[in-house]
């Protein structure tokens, strides 16, 4: 493996240990308070957050490992949003989520043998 390889591998792994260290740090009753109107709370950022590294990282990261040359969906982002926040999952179930995804991207990414990490795939309009 790289060093520039192991290197983003090592950054997967430490992003999801800030993020927890970041939560766990925060007041319990703030995580769900925008810090000004039209800015979004903790608990927004957080479902944001799961949904673009479980369905848009996570997936595009595993469809390049099995697929040849895949084209990539677009992704509703204030529609996953909308969904994720009215099933009120709570903080430690999302937390829990991103880090175990981040935990998981890592451990595939290390198995990738260094000519793999050239794979393409495609966004349809990007």
């Amino acid at each position: 493996m790289t060093g520039e390889h192991r290197a983003l591998i090592d950054r997967i792994r430490s992003s999801a240990g800030v993020v927890r260290r970041a939560v766990e740090a925060a007041p319990p009753g703030r995580l769900g308070m925008a810090p000004r109107a039209g800015e979004w709370s903790a608990l927004e950022t957080l479902t944001h957050l799961r949904d673009v590294v479980v369905h848009v990282y996570g997936l595009r990261i595993r469809r390049l490992l099995y697929e040849d040359a895949p084209v990539f969906a677009d992704f509703d982002e204030e529609g996953y949003r909308r969904a994720s926040l009215a099933r009120g999952e709570g903080i430690g179930d999302l937390l829990d989520t991103i880090v175990a995804e981040h935990e998981q991207l890592a451990r595939l990414l290390q198995a990738l043998p260094d000519g793999d990490w050239a794979r393409p795939g495609r966004h349809p309009s990007l």
